[in-house]
């Protein structure tokens, strides 16, 4: 009976032998399993450090991109006002800005620059600003430093303007551009509108009083007779309205008429001037008609009463310009911050004076041109206003001419030192 047992128990241990033998070349296979994983874990982790690290170089290089170049929004009315500027209604008239754009050759001028003209300080532009006012423009571009614009295309030969223009009258004192611009665009597409002011002789100038008349410039020549063709009231009166030619041609008409009169006075003037008894004694009855002269006392209260004294802080000081340049460039270089009055200044010279109408519009230009540095006939003069003694002399130097000056219209002459009433300046 124990063999038959012993062969029964063969196959359960020959089932018990597989058993083993299968776990133990599973035991074998574990470890090959873990070295095969180890290189791509490796690898993997590798590639992960290698892709973290330009990430973390390539971080300040961004920042410093955004802080150099700031992005700002597009404002319409800083582009309408640059544009403006540089437009061919505007940019051959302005002196200034002219004189910028011929430094370079291709007509570059600094946004920086731009962004501290009045208008523009008024309407809070920076350089950013301006680039996107620039970019959005169909005629102006800025240089690849986003620093400086010009126009694309070249100025025109003539004044295309004037076509185009009307001369309109009959507004209140009161009124601004702003108004105009908005009221004749209800009509037709307005460029620009200029208030015309004029001077105590009776010419156009900057420095003048508005008396209610205002060039009108349109989009095109038949857009300005559409509108010169119809009856337009602003606040419930007519106004008058001549294209700008008809407005030339008649100044120039009456100019030849005065030339003509004051040539026909002189010659009447020469055939009297023989003179006859009856001339004499013409004159020494004008003389008994004479008012008496009036006592020294009084005349000096009748000039005190109508002299006008300068507020003080309207003078600022430029020192250093350069070689050839004129009383009418410094002028026009700092009309930019305001009413310029008067220019002290004389050919050869290096150092200026410079009498704005306010106390703000000279502390305005020191300021500015700490920063800008506006460079006149090749050199950057020093800008600073006059104060202190050297003020109260300029002063009283300007109220003894002016006083002078008074004092010859008075008597009818006009007398004084070089024959205007002061040595050596035209009143400060």
């Amino acid at each position: 009976a124990k063999p038959a047992a012993m062969e029964e128990a063969k196959p359960e241990a020959a089932a018990e032998a597989a058993v083993k033998e299968e776990v133990a070349v599973k035991e074998e296979a574990k470890p090959a399993a873990v070295e095969e994983a180890k290189p791509e874990a490796a690898a993997a982790e590798a590639a992960v450090k290698e892709e973290a690290k330009p990430a973390a170089s390539a971080a300040p290089v961004v920042e410093v991109e955004m802080e150099d170049k700031e992005v700002a929004e597009l404002d319409p009315l800083l582009k309408k006002q640059i544009e403006f500027y540089f437009s061919d209604s505007n940019l051959p008239k302005d002196k200034f800005l002219l004189n910028e754009t011929k430094k370079t050759p291709d007509g570059w001028v600094s946004l920086k620059k731009i962004s501290e003209f009045k208008k523009m300080r008024d309407m809070e532009a920076t350089v950013p600003k301006l680039v996107a006012a620039v970019k959005a423009s169909e005629f102006l571009v800025v240089d690849d430093k986003e620093e400086n614009v010009r126009r694309t295309t070249a100025l025109p030969d003539s004044d295309v303007t004037i076509p185009r223009s009307l001369v309109a009258e009959k507004f209140p004192l009161e009124t601004t551009i702003e108004e105009l611009q908005v009221f004749f665009s209800s009509h037709a597409p307005v460029l620009s509108v200029r208030l015309i002011k004029i001077s105590e002789a009776g010419l156009e100038s900057r420095e003048g009083t508005f008396k209610g008349a205002a060039y009108v410039e349109f989009d095109t020549e038949e857009s300005a007779k559409k509108v010169a063709a119809e009856e337009i009231l602003y606040m419930e009166e007519k106004i008058t309205m001549k294209t700008k030619e008809e407005h030339i041609k008649a100044a120039k008409e009456a100019k030849a008429k005065d030339d003509g009169k004051g040539k026909d006075s002189k010659k009447r003037s020469r055939d009297s001037s023989g003179g006859d008894e009856k001339d004499g004694d013409n004159k020494r009855e004008k003389r008994d008609r004479a008012p008496k002269e009036k006592k020294e006392g009084d005349k000096e209260k009748d000039l005190e009463a109508n002299y006008k004294a300068y507020p003080k802080g309207v003078f600022i000081n430029v020192k250093g310009v350069g070689e050839g340049c004129t009383m009418q460039t410094i002028k026009d270089i700092y009309a930019q911050y305001g009413n310029v009055k008067f220019v002290e200044f004389r050919e050869g010279q290096t150092d200026a004076c410079v009498r704005f109408d306010t106390p703000e519009e000279a502390a305005e230009a020191v300021k500015c041109e700490a920063d800008s540095k506006t460079e006149i006939c090749g050199t950057v003069p020093t800008v600073s206003l006059v104060e202190g003694e050297e003020e109260d002399k300029k002063m009283e130097d300007i109220k003894a001419r002016q006083m002078s000056k008074i004092g010859d219209k008075s008597r009818g002459g006009r007398g004084g030192r070089g024959g205007r009433g002061g040595g050596g300046g035209r009143g400060g």
